[in-house]
């Protein structure tokens, strides 16, 4: 991805929950056309670094740009404008059960554009061919196997064919060949439409199979950045016991933990 410009840049991102710090100076960059794998732990920050590139969450300090805008500093309408060349696929696959798999993916569509109906429909048909759900859009979701879902929701991200693609878990509680089937279709719209992608996943395999880079978060900062080579090799024993699914030993004091029990630690 040499040469390709920064659509996404983070400098010095610090947040907070109440008191706690769940965001320590993260610097991240991801160049255009390139897939972004953020990794980590439960708790390591991961969510929180996507609720960010969002923009659903404000920081304490830093910034956030994408397609060259600060986006904690955008009027509301030019944020709104932004968000439409933003698409996101999120964990659940977030479709609405009272509405067809077609009418969920149109969505977007009648919230943003003046399209005539029938124009919609199209859309969300060749949507469907793209993810390989061609003949399924009368169906409702409830009718869907679980990656059926995680492809109508990446239908729903791209139908207004966005620069900018996020998927939170995209492979979580598919079986093995599913998930390598939505990795080659998150491949696949790279490649067709030149998204840029950043991909939140505890999926090791899916990581590794998808990736131009690696960002690995610990504790709310970056612990190891690279490709995927990169990251194998890296000597940060954190990252082995990630990748290795290793515990961390954690050497207990009786008497700190009773005076944090009790409010004086």
């Amino acid at each position: 991805m040499s040469g390709a410009a920064p659509t996404i840049e983070v400098e010095r991102l610090v947040a907070h929950y109440g008191q706690r710090e769940v965001l320590r100076g993260v610097d991240l960059t991801v160049a255009e056309g390139e897939i972004m794998v953020i990794m980590g732990g439960s708790g390591s920050g991961k969510s929180t670094l996507l609720n960010h590139l969002l923009g659903l969450l404000r920081p304490t300090s830093g910034t956030v740009r994408l397609l060259g805008h600060d986006i904690n500093r955008l009027p509301a309408l030019e944020l709104l404008d932004l968000r439409r060349r933003i698409g996101v696929a999120f964990q659940s696959g977030a479709l609405f059960s009272s509405l067809t798999v077609a009418e969920n993916i149109m969505l977007p569509l009648r919230e943003h554009t003046d399209l005539d109906e029938k124009t919609m429909a199209i859309i969300a048909r060749l949507k469907l061919e793209v993810v390989s759900l061609s003949g399924f859009g009368a169906l409702m979701p409830s009718e869907l196997s679980g990656g059926m879902i995680k492809r109508a929701a990446l239908a729903r991200a791209i139908v207004m064919d966005p620069k900018l693609l996020f998927c939170d878990e995209p492979t979580a509680g598919l079986d093995p060949v599913v998930s390598s089937s939505i990795d080659e279709l998150i491949l696949r719209l790279r490649d067709a439409m030149g998204m840029t992608t950043v991909v939140v996943t505890h999926d090791l395999d899916s990581a590794f199979r998808i990736a131009d880079r690696i960002c690995v978060l610990e504790d709310g900062r970056i612990i190891a950045m690279g490709g995927k080579e990169e990251i194998r090799g890296s000597r940060n024993g954190r990252v082995q016991n990630l990748l290795n699914r290793r515990s961390e030993e954690v050497t207990l004091d009786p008497e700190a933990y009773l005076r944090r029990l009790i409010g004086e630690g």
